[in-house]
């Protein structure tokens, strides 16, 4: 490839330029593009006849391709250069693993040869496969890439054969076979097992053809088809696919026997068989004689965690876990699970960092970010506390964790020293902030209420009592829709009566807000004794300690409600 750039002059780079993906898309941002440079102007071939048709996204928010800022960008791409971008994209996609920023890379040169729409059929139709091949894992994409493979496959039958030959050993094209397989497990892929079914008869692969049957649930035919095959002769994979159509696990013994004890997928299948009943050790048992045989198994290295975490054995599901995160980092559930593990066996730290790495590849899972607080509060990391319980909201739920809260009330009320060495009482301000945030998302929360007057209340040298007060009352009213239903209510209203009545009773005389404060707790507990009296009378007899202890708390609030009664006369 470097010979022949020299010969015609022509050289080649990935860059950036600004523009715009979607089509609600205000600020233009850097988008990847090839840059090519031919200084000498060569004959060029004819153009194409009948070209691929071109799919369009037709999607709502995507465009069709990016729009540069720079309208005068152009690629001097042609029927003699466009060979240099395929090949460029073939070998990244053969030479590396595939991650976004390495689709992102071929991406831009495909369509650097998409744009030029010169160059010869066989150039054309492989640029298209190559894109579909890598926009499947788009949802928004899946449509087209799957419309303009189809279009890629039909485009065999044309009889135009002569007028199609030119570039074809330049190209690189697969052969028509390997297209359509490929289209087949598009089909699969979105569960379409009809069409996938008639392509892989067509191109008689009968191992494709017989998941394709069970998965459109035709289990008799995938059957008749399976032992018409093993007698033919007999393979261990055929067992095991006989296994998963009649759920037979002698099957996989069979497959297991005729390996030689080698077969993975034999193993593989009996586990995940007795980890579906349940009979964990000896599912973990199959699992790990699979592994045995092929180590290379990042999805069943996670599955044996979990089946060692059902036992329980820990150190094992924890070696899986660190396993199946050798072999794939990017797997949330493994980095979760096994923060789990070092939970369980006390290495906090340890699991605290696990927790982190889901955060990173599950950032919108708000199971992912209680996980990692929980975490944050065993080691007393404040400030990831503070992230993680905002971030939860951030993903639309109406979160609320009392032990959370009050370790954060703590953190700064016993001024504690945080895992960084901080003390608690510089995150004051913060904790004030989360609790802002947090009350506007979450209105109706006793806890959350209660635990934002404590910052007020019991904070030394920050107290500000009207605040407390009025956080306090809407706690108050937040447990108090269901009282005369409900003891754990009519217990959260008692109690925080109690804490109303100190700290209104010891307000300042003078204070703006003494006589409504006052005025509202004479409401509140009058409708706490009325409704406390409802409760009492709904109970059972059996239930006869309950109902002594409510009568004694009301008791109690007729004596606060006398002294509220009392305290307004000399307003």
């Amino acid at each position: 490839m470097e010979m022949a750039k020299k010969l015609i002059s022509f050289s080649f780079k990935l860059t950036g330029a600004l523009g715009k993906r979607t089509k609600y898309q205000e600020t233009a941002l850097a988008q990847l593009r090839v840059e090519t440079i031919i200084e000498e102007n060569v004959v060029d071939v004819t153009p194409l006849e009948n070209e691929p048709q071109i799919i369009d996204l037709n999607d709502d928010t995507l465009l069709d391709k990016i729009s540069f800022e720079d309208e005068n960008i152009r690629n001097s791409v042609s029927n003699l250069t466009a060979p240099f971008l395929l090949h460029m994209a073939s070998l990244k996609l053969k030479d590396f693993a595939m991650e976004d920023m390495l689709r992102e890379e071929v991406i831009a040169f495909l369509e650097g040869i998409i744009e030029g729409r010169t160059f010869s059929y066989c150039i054309a139709t492989h640029a298209y496969f190559l894109r579909s091949k890598l926009e499947k894992t788009s949802i928004r994409r899946l449509s087209r890439c799957m419309e303009q493979l189809e279009e890629v496959v039909l485009g065999f039958d044309c009889k135009k054969v002569c007028s199609r030959t030119g570039s074809l050993f330049q190209s690189g094209l697969p052969p028509m076979w390997k297209q359509q397989k490929v289209l087949a497990e598009m089909y699969s892929g979105i569960g379409s097992h009809k069409s996938a079914l008639d392509l892989y008869e067509k191109l008689q692969l009968r191992e494709e053809q017989i998941n394709s049957l069970i998965g459109a649930g035709r289990y008799e035919a995938a059957e008749k088809l399976t032992r018409s095959l093993i007698a033919q002769g007999e393979t261990p994979k055929l067992y095991c696919i006989l296994g998963d159509t009649t759920q037979d696990i002698t099957h996989y013994e069979r497959a297991w026997e005729l390996s030689g004890e080698s077969s993975a997928r034999a193993m593989k299948s009996l586990g995940y068989h007795y980890f579906n009943i349940k009979e964990y050790r000896r599912a973990l048992v199959c699992m790990q004689n699979s592994l045995e045989c092929n180590y290379l198994q990042g999805g069943l290295w996670f599955t044996a965690g979990c089946t060692a975490l059902a036992i329980p054995e820990f150190e094992t599901a924890i070696k899986c876990f660190q396993t199946s995160l050798h072999i794939d980092d990017e797997y949330s559930e493994a980095w979760s699970n096994l923060g789990a593990c070092f939970q369980k066996t006390g290495q906090l730290r340890k699991a605290f960092s696990c927790f982190k790495e889901a955060t990173r590849r599950s950032f919108n899972n708000w199971r992912v970010w209680e996980n990692f607080l929980t975490a944050a509060a065993q080691i007393k990391d404040f400030a990831s506390m503070i992230f993680a319980y905002r971030q939860i909201i951030t993903t639309g739920q109406k979160y609320c964790d009392e032990i959370i809260l009050n370790s954060l009330v703590s953190a700064v009320r016993d001024n504690m020293t945080s895992v960084s060495g901080e003390e608690g009482i510089r995150y004051y301000d913060k904790i004030i902030d989360l609790f802002k945030f947090a009350s506007s998302k979450v209105t109706t929360s006793f806890d959350l209420w209660r635990s934002y007057a404590a910052m007020y209340l019991d904070v030394d040298g920050r107290e500000d009592v009207g605040m407390g007060i009025g956080y306090l009352i809407k706690a108050y009213h937040s447990a108090s829709l269901h009282i005369e239903k409900s003891m754990e209510d009519f217990l959260k209203c008692t109690e925080c009566s109690k804490v109303l009545h100190k700290y209104v009773i010891a307000e300042a005389k003078d204070s703006p807000t003494y006589t409504q404060h006052l005025q509202s707790l004479k409401s509140i507990l009058q409708i706490l004794i009325t409704k406390g009296h409802k409760l009492s009378e709904s109970m059972p007899n059996e239930e006869a300690e309950e109902r002594k202890l409510i009568l004694e708390y009301l008791k109690n609030a007729n004596q606060q409600l006398e002294e509220v009664e009392e305290a307004q006369l000399f307003v």
